[in-house]
Formats: structure tokens, sequence, C-alpha cells
């Protein structure tokens, strides 16, 4: 059952619990005061192992020491785990639900729980207290994440409900005064390209009736001066589907995260009222999805650059207004995608090696899901041979796209079979493995992984020690260390922001008395009680010789008897500390 409309089907009143660990409230005293702000910033698929990868990559690249950290490191005060309510494993939909509503609900579900009623989200609950809010991220704008926020539906493949909600259409009227990102085909009818929808409905036209001001390109963007010029609400669609990857992105065609996080916030600061964002860098989740090291690494260092440049922001604000108000950004990622492992013991390895390869990755010029998408194109022009296809990939795809100078014969014959498919998903994911092998970076999956995911904050330090002021500074730092659960993110804001949602849950639920908490809040553990159990019927295809059969037969030797045969595998070690780079004495057995 879909969730449409107006919700005449739905009546239940949801109350946020917010926990006693939430974050301290404002206090009567603030009342008289400019509200405080917060700004979300969320890096989809972004795990543990992801900082490392691109921590290693970037002092490889730059030829840095190890002392030199990323943007995010220097913000770490915790984790936060992700489990759905039917899952130990999350999707974005529910884990965006948990950090907007502050409650757990099924894998799928769009800002409704696990009982699919509507609940309020921290965007709702800011907007009835005045302030302006904004999503700003690289996916749809109807994707997964900033949906989450803005709409309720319990499929969030029904991204043309989303757009339809996101622009006002329900029972709350419109509650986002930024909406950017891609997605402008769920918000066109199929008979104008590049449109998708079949109701006959366009929403860009709506939007416009509604008062956004739409952003229609690069040059509009541009036009916006940096946020100077920026006139609310505003509607900005820059691409049919998803933005581009960072390392494929035309910079004359799309803004980057960076450039648009920072006009957002310049124009919600200059409206003189609170606000509340969600700046999402979406796909370092997308390239996980696809293995793909390059695309994954490209959008991690531009998600970086952005907070960055958003803390810059908020300590120059501070630190030149001293009556600027207190503003709090969080880093947060939805899951962990991927099952990233640095350190890969391949099949063709006869022992275990203690390292990994960034500088196989340093010479790509593109995400392998942009060169595929560009051999469907070269195969579709004209009528091509196996022999020419071959030829097209070993030097435009492998060799310039993938900077990869080495490639085998066989893994060029397997990828020729699988660019002939329709479905470019496995093409995709073998042009991924061709770098992943040589670098010695492992994937346990095309999709998300359990693990708890790092907690960043941030916010400005006040200059008088002992004051009010730095008193709730010091408050909420300590109130944010350590490891949290996601609805811990959602009940945070709320609390922090003195925020309603209960009663924004009561007007989705046409004014019932429904509680989720009521219902569950004392039976949590049915959630893990219910989830599925381990069942039979697939059959485990034995590999003629494992990895772990080749790692036993040296199993009762130590590090130092192994020397020899790493040696003999990975070549003479010149000095302690070297840093070894990838060679071509090996051979990929197991396509």
């Amino acid at each position: 059952m879909q969730l449409q409309g107006l919700f005449a089907q739905l009546g239940a009143l949801m109350l946020v619990a917010l926990a006693a660990s939430a974050a301290p409230n404002n206090g009567a005293k603030w009342q008289h005061k400019k509200q405080p702000n917060v700004i979300q910033l969320i890096s989809d698929g972004f795990g543990p192992a992801s900082e490392t990868f691109a921590r290693s990559y970037l002092q490889s690249s730059k030829k840095l020491g190890w002392n030199v950290t990323m943007p995010l490191d220097r913000l770490l005060v915790g984790e936060v785990r992700t489990r759905s309510t039917n899952s130990l494993v999350t999707d974005s939909a529910a884990s965006a639900t948990a950090y907007s509503c502050g409650l757990k609900s099924v894998n799928a579900y769009i800002g409704v729980d696990s009982d699919k009623k509507p609940c309020g989200t921290v965007l709702e609950g800011a907007k009835a207290k005045g302030y302006n809010t904004a999503l700003v991220t690289t996916s749809r704008i109807t994707h997964a994440t900033p949906a989450s926020y803005s709409a309720h539906i319990d499929d969030r493949d029904a991204e043309d409900e989303i757009a339809s909600q996101q622009i006002g259409d329900y029972v709350l009227g419109r509650q986002v005064d930024i909406l950017w990102g891609g997605g402008l085909r769920h918000f066109l009818p199929n008979t104008t390209k590049p449109g998708i929808r079949t109701d006959s409905r366009n929403l860009v036209q709506e939007a416009k009736q509604r008062g956004f001001h739409i952003i229609n390109n690069r040059t509009d963007f541009d036009a916006l001066q940096a946020g100077n010029a920026l006139k609310l609400p505003s509607l900005a669609l820059f691409a049919s589907s998803h933005m581009a990857y960072e390392i494929d992105r035309n910079a004359t065609q799309e803004p980057s995260l960076k450039e648009m996080a920072l006009t957002a916030l310049n124009g919600l600061r200059n409206q003189d009222e609170p606000y509340f964002i969600m700046i999402e860098g979406a796909r370092i989740d997308h390239a996980a999805h696809n293995n793909d090291p390059i695309g994954h690494i490209h959008d991690i260092l531009a998600y970086n650059d952005m907070v960055q440049a958003v803390v810059d922001w908020v300590d120059a604000n501070a630190a030149a207004n001293p009556h600027e108000p207190e503003t709090v950004v969080f880093s947060v990622a939805d899951h962990e995608c991927g099952g990233l492992t640095l350190g890969l013991q391949r099949s063709e390895d006869e022992e275990s090696f203690y390292g990994w390869y960034p500088d196989v990755l340093l010479n790509a010029t593109h995400s392998t899901e942009f060169l595929a998408a560009q051999t469907a194109k070269w195969i579709a022009a004209a009528n091509r041979t196996d022999d020419e296809l071959s030829t097209y990939i070993r030097d435009n795809v492998v060799s310039t796209g993938l900077g990869i100078k080495d490639v085998q014969k066989d893994e060029v014959e397997r990828a020729v079979q699988l660019a002939k498919l329709k479905n470019q998903i496995p093409y995709t994911v073998w042009l991924s493995s061709i770098v992943n092998w040589r670098a010695h970076l492992g994937w346990s999956t095309t999709g998300h992984s359990g693990v708890s995911v790092g907690l960043y904050y941030h916010e400005a330090k006040p200059h008088k020690v002992g004051t009010p002021k730095y008193k709730r500074y010091q408050q909420r730092r300590s109130s944010v260390i350590g490891s949290h659960e996601n609805t811990w993110i959602g009940e945070w804001i709320a609390s922090f922001l003195e925020l309603d949602l209960a009663s924004i849950t009561k007007t989705l639920n046409n004014g019932s008395d429904y509680s989720w908490y009521s219902n569950w809040g004392d039976k949590l553990n049915h959630f893990t009680d219910t989830l599925e159990h381990y069942h039979g019927g697939l059959a485990r295809v034995i590999p003629a010789r494992s990895a772990s059969e080749k790692r036993d037969l040296h199993a009762a030797d130590s590090h130092l008897l192994n020397e020899p045969l790493m040696r003999r595998i990975h070549g003479p070690r010149v000095g302690a500390t070297l840093e070894e780079s990838w060679h071509t004495s090996a051979r990929r057995q197991q396509l």
C-alpha cells in the first residue's frame, strides 16, 4: 500500500520521544534572541573504511606525510548505529527517517513509521517555528534522503508523488524554501523531455504558481551571486536524474556541492531568519554501489572540501559578528555502502599482502558509470564488431578512462561480453574490478553493510570563557560525544531547536492520538525478534582452490618465516618505510 495525497487514510498521532541524552533545550532566555541554526551534512554511503581510503589517497596523490588528515578527521566525536526496524542493514529511506523524525522505520519508508503513519520531521518542525528550510543534494531531490525530510510515503520509489509533496501539495503545504539537486524528470510530464510523469502534471509550472523562483541551469545559478541575489523559495533541478559524479562533472553545466552549499547558506543567512538546512553528498553512495573506487574517492574529496568550506563559513561569521546566532554543524553518513576493504587478498595471491596501492587510481579520468554509459552510446552509434569494441574498451575505456595500462586480454574479452548487455550494471562493476584487483581494494557487496558510521560535529567556539554562551557550547559538545542510535540525531536537533514535532505529526494524521512510542517504546525487542533468520536454498559454489586454502599452507609460519615468500611475490624490500606501488608481475586468473 502506498501513502498518497493528503493522508486521508492515515489518522494517528505519533509523539516523537526526545531522549534524555539529546541536546539541552535553549532555555527561556533565548526567546528574546535570534534562534539557533542547524546545518546537517550527510555523506551518503560513507563508512569508516572510506575515510581511511580517502586520507591515504590524499596523502599519496599530494605526496604528503602520514600525519596529514582530512577535514572530517578533525570533527570526529563519535559513531552512529544504523539498523532499521526490519533489518540490521538499513537503506537510506529508513536511516534518513531516523534523522528527520527521530524514530526508526522500515527500509524503503519515507517519513513514515513502521506502522505506515507519517511522522513530523525536523524540517517541518522548524518551518512551523518560522525557520527558513533548505535541502541541497547531488542526487535527485526526490531521492530517499532529501525525501525523508520533506515527504511522507511508504515507497521510496514513488518519486513522482514525493516531488508533488515537496513543492507543497500535501496537508502541511509548502515546507521547503530551497530545493536544489537533480531529478527534473519527476517534475515534468512524459510528453516533455526529460519528463517521465504519467499524470500530465508539470510540477515546474506548478512550483512557479506556488511562488518558487526557478533555476534552470548553471547560468541562472551564477546569477545568484553566491547567494546574495537568492530569492526564496527556490527550485533548482540541474539534471534529469542524479547530478554528475565530481570526476565527471562539467563545471559549465553543474555547480559543485561546495558551491551549492555556500550559495544556499549565504542566501539563508541574508534573510535574517533562523534556518535549518540539510546538505547531502549523495554520489559517494552510488559509486560504492558500483564498487567504483574512482567515483567514490573523488566525491569523498568533494564532500570534504564542502565540509571545510562550511566550517570556515561558520567560524568567519561568528568571528565577525559577536551577536551571530549559535549555529551547529553535524556531519554523518546514513549508512556504509559496499563493505569496502583496504587490503584485499585476491584469489591469485599465494599469501596475504599487508597493503594496498593508491597509485592505481591516480591516472583515472572518469567514473566507471560514466565510462559504461559512453560505451553504450558508442555501440549504439553504428554497427560495431567485437574486435572494434575490444579496441575501444582497451584504449578509450581502460587505458584513458581508468588509467590502467596493463589490462589483460581476457579482462577485455569479459568486458566486451558485458558491454553488449542492455543492463549496464554488470559492465560497470566489471570495469571497477579492473581497478580494484590491481589496487588490492575489496568490496563485500554492491549494497549496504551494517557497520556503524562516524559522527562529526562543529560549532564556533565562543571567545569569552565562563559566559552563559560558552557554558551552553561546552554542554552541547559534551552531549554529542559517544555512540548513538541514528534516532538520536533527530531527537537532538528537535530538542536543540525546541521543535514541536508532536503537533506536526498530529496534523499529518488528521488529529489522531496515535503514538508509535506508546505502542512500541517498551517493546523494542520485538523488532529484533522478528528479524529475518537464515534459511537455506542457495547452494554454495566451492572454488577449485580458495585463497583461504592457500593461506592455510602457511598458517603455522611466523611473519618472519613468510618473508621470503612475500618478497618472491612482491619483490625485494628496498627500505623499511617504502610504500610499494602497483607492479605488473601478478596475473589475474579468476575472471
